[in-house]
């Protein structure tokens, strides 16, 4: 009597190919976009930037250096000290560290392309720039006089950034930023003297600003990957709600009670929901990936633990299935069904990571979303790409296999008795 059940329910997905088309065609469509599209998000990759940066030289540094060096010279100071302080001039000219060291460093060559420009220039071509930066006159005097002299007037660069173009001139704010934060430190260090050894500092502080590599014990996975998984995760749950919907659809025709008149048990009927509805969705995972795997090359280490991991994530799309058809049921309400896949269902793949990286959002959110339906089962499909052995899988495959559990036996307590009016 229970194949009987599984093979009615089947059947009614069978005859509506317009959904089976849906719910195998638009998680794929939606692999190919998000997959393409996120590629560089998911992976980390830094994507292309370009910055122009205009300059404004009002200072003239060659006169700023005479100055100092004569005003140094009439110091009542050792002329060991005096030499030093030289050195230190000689060996740092803070406007060319900043457009010939940092600027023009190997990491940032490629990516910021410096002109010296005039102001009419600049008030003329101003939107074709990220950023004009404009050198006072005599900002090398005084910046020789603070770092020396440690005199209270503090030499500054006068900046205008694009604020329509928000990301460049956001990065060229932050080097700035940096830079001045660098020379203030350096100043502030040199309270007994300047000196050439704080150059190196900020060269190496700024040159530390090249490339991002990601660093984990495992390989990392790709855009196409992740989607194919969180995708195919998130589109099993509609399998129970057109499970689900589908069995109210048998109580308004009247079949259930045809069912219970044949004397038929009611759990007979709501097992073959169960079975049913686990055995659409263990069927649609492979079908999605077995098209990722021939068209992107989307593979599983150990196909053992892909199989575990599957079964255990049909086994709580049943209950899923039998729960929502129990309350719609129980409720005399249709809408059941469509309030989960709607409300629901977007939010449990928001906590669970189906549209992005949940642990971009912190580590907390990571350990929690494990927890929830979908981000357990994208957890463990991850790691079992990632060839994670299914011993440090088990957090996730016992959390599965145990809500389905609870699912399945808050089922049974809402499914009706026979002998009620439903």
């Amino acid at each position: 009597m229970l194949f009987q059940m599984i093979k009615k329910d089947l059947l009614m997905f069978w005859r509506r190919p317009s959904e089976l088309i849906v719910l195998l065609l638009m998680p794929f469509v939606l692999i190919c976009i998000l997959g393409n599209a996120l590629e560089s998000v998911i992976n980390g990759e830094i994507p292309e930037i370009k910055l122009k940066v205009g300059v404004i030289q009002k200072d003239h540094p060659e006169k700023g250096i005479e100055q100092i060096v004569e005003e140094m010279n009439n110091l009542p100071i050792p002329e060991e000290q005096k030499n030093q302080i030289k050195e230190g001039i000689n060996e740092f000219h803070p406007t060319a560290v900043l457009t010939e060291e940092i600027f023009k460093s190997k990491e940032l060559k490629d990516i910021i392309k410096v002109e010296q420009i005039s102001e009419k220039d600049a008030e003329k071509n101003k939107k074709q720039y990220s950023g004009i930066i404009e050198i006072p006159e005599n900002f090398t005097y005084d910046f020789y006089k603070k770092a020396i002299f440690h005199e209270k007037k503090e030499p500054q660069f006068k900046v205008q950034l694009n604020k329509s173009k928000g990301r460049e001139a956001g990065i060229l704010r932050d080097i700035l930023s940096t830079f001045q934060q660098d020379i203030s430190l350096m100043v502030a260090a040199n309270s007994k003297g300047f000196n050439s050894d704080s150059m190196d500092v900020i060269k190496q502080m700024h040159l530390s600003m090249g490339s991002i590599k990601t660093i984990s014990a495992k390989e990392p996975i790709s855009a196409v990957d992740y989607y194919a998984i969180g995708m195919s995760v998130m589109f099993i749950f509609f399998v129970a709600s057109t499970v689900a919907s589908y069995a109210y659809a048998q109580k308004e025709s009247l079949v259930f009670n045809r069912i219970i008149l044949a004397n038929v048990p009611v759990s007979i009927f709501f097992s073959g929901i169960f079975v049913s509805a686990a055995i659409a969705a263990f069927c649609q995972l492979n079908i999605l990936y077995g098209l990722a795997a021939v068209i992107f090359k989307v593979h599983w280490p150990n196909f053992m633990n892909y199989l575990a991991i599957t079964a255990a994530m049909s086994l709580m799309i049943g209950g899923f299935a039998v729960l929502l058809s129990a309350i719609s049921y129980r409720s005399n309400n249709e809408k059941t069904s469509s309030i989960f896949s709607s409300f629901l269902l977007p939010i449990f793949t928001f906590i669970g990571g189906g549209f992005f990286p949940i642990s971009q959002l912190g580590k907390s959110f990571e350990e929690f979303s494990i927890y929830t339906p979908i981000g357990a089962g994208i957890s463990a499909y991850l790691k079992a790409m990632q060839g994670y052995p299914i011993g440090e899988i088990d957090t996730e495959l016992l959390f599965i296999v145990i809500l389905a559990m609870i699912l399945t036996a808050i089922a049974v307590m809402l499914q009706p008795k026979r002998g009620e009016t439903v």
